[in-house]
């Protein structure tokens, strides 16, 4: 899963993204996208790792592209350089800017956060309009010529649906397709279909306060459009992360936040994705696997290694709350918590897994 920072220049896009993957901050003028691994913090994985004192622990990951910045005022050629960036990711992360800085002027005609989630908003929205109406023409071309499928027929349906919605000034996403419908629509890539996350970067005021000039506007919008939000302040996130833990934890009370502004985007992340996380423990190694809602334990068995699936026979199952709260596997399983599981049960987030294979 490639999660797309896409924001105005002057944002501090780049910022949030050095923060995300851990590298220095680099200022210097980007034409194109910049990739990297992201770990993902987990405090139920260190106390699990606190349990078992494994050799190591492995958290899970999100891959971050940085796209950069889009200028309003670029020709269509530009703009299309951005475009094909966002066609290969699978979500997008909009950075809009509500901090106040002299020597950083806002970028031009977006000085409140509420234009500037407008422009973004507009552009994306312009740009599926023309791909949706150029997908309708040729179908209807098609039509003319040969009696069309039951999926091209279909698939007109679908997008006169999402052409309705552009029109009334909607993401797509707002029609809450199935996996099927997706399916039919195949490589269109619609934009405004991608889960978005809106991440407001504010001051360390506006973050105390947990408000901003025109929070209640980007608040309707991100709720009418279905945008996950989160607001952070790439200022502070770089000063804690130069703080050892417990100074660090002293500048978090002082400003009323209880987790890292990079912690809660990772979570908010993967809630609106629709992401969990299992987990499998041991001496050799405790780590944090990502899976999507809805996936069955053969399917969490083949995200492990391939043969655990092909020689799936049950998987061993406890809750992380049971084990935290009973203290040892044994406690668990004398409490009847330990449970077998079939190959077409759901994993549920925080699920503690070890496969029984026969490969």
């Amino acid at each position: 899963m490639k999660i797309g920072m896409f924001g105005l220049p002057l944002t501090g896009k780049t910022t949030i993204f050095s923060l995300l993957a851990g590298i220095p901050y680099d200022s210097s003028f980007k034409t194109e996208a910049d990739e990297k691994i992201s770990r993902i913090k987990d405090e139920r994985l260190d106390i699990l790792a606190k349990m078992y004192n494994p050799q190591r622990i492995v958290y899970a990951s999100l891959d971050f592209v940085d796209i950069p910045s889009f200028d309003m005022a670029a020709d269509k050629k530009e703009k299309n350089k951005i475009f094909q960036m966002i066609q290969n990711v699978d979500a997008l992360l909009l950075v809009i800017r509500a901090f106040r800085n002299d020597q950083v002027p806002f970028p031009l005609g977006a000085e409140t956060p509420r234009q500037q989630l407008e422009a973004l908003r507009t552009e994306l929205i312009i740009r599926d309009m023309e791909v949706v109406e150029n997908r309708i023409l040729r179908l209807q071309e098609q039509k003319r010529k040969k009696k069309p499928t039951p999926e091209e027929e279909r698939e007109e349906v679908l997008l006169g649906m999402i052409q309705k919605e552009l029109e009334d000034g909607n993401f797509a996403s707002r029609l809450q397709l199935t996996n099927e419908d997706k399916k039919v629509l195949g490589s269109l890539a619609c934009f405004t279909l991608k889960p978005i996350i809106t991440v407001v970067n504010v001051d360390d005021e506006h973050l105390s306060k947990d408000v901003f000039p025109g929070k209640q506007l980007i608040l309707d919008e991100c709720i009418k459009q279905n945008f996950a939000f989160l607001i952070i302040s790439g200022k502070i996130e770089s000063e804690l992360i130069e703080l050892d833990e417990e100074a660090r934890k002293e500048f978090m009370t002082e400003l009323n936040i209880q987790k890292t502004g990079i912690e809660r985007l990772a979570k908010v992340v993967f809630d609106h994705i629709g992401f969990i996380s299992f987990f499998t423990v041991g001496k050799d190694e405790v780590r944090s696997w990502t899976i999507e809602r809805g996936t069955t334990m053969k399917m969490a068995a083949a995200k492990i290694h391939t043969d655990l699936a092909r020689g799936f026979i049950k998987a061993e199952v406890m809750k992380f709350s049971d084990l935290i709260r009973l203290e040892t596997e044994e406690k668990v399983k004398q409490a009847g918590l330990w449970k077998l599981a079939g190959k077409e049960e759901i994993v549920e987030d925080a699920d503690i897994i070890t496969i029984r294979s026969s490969l």
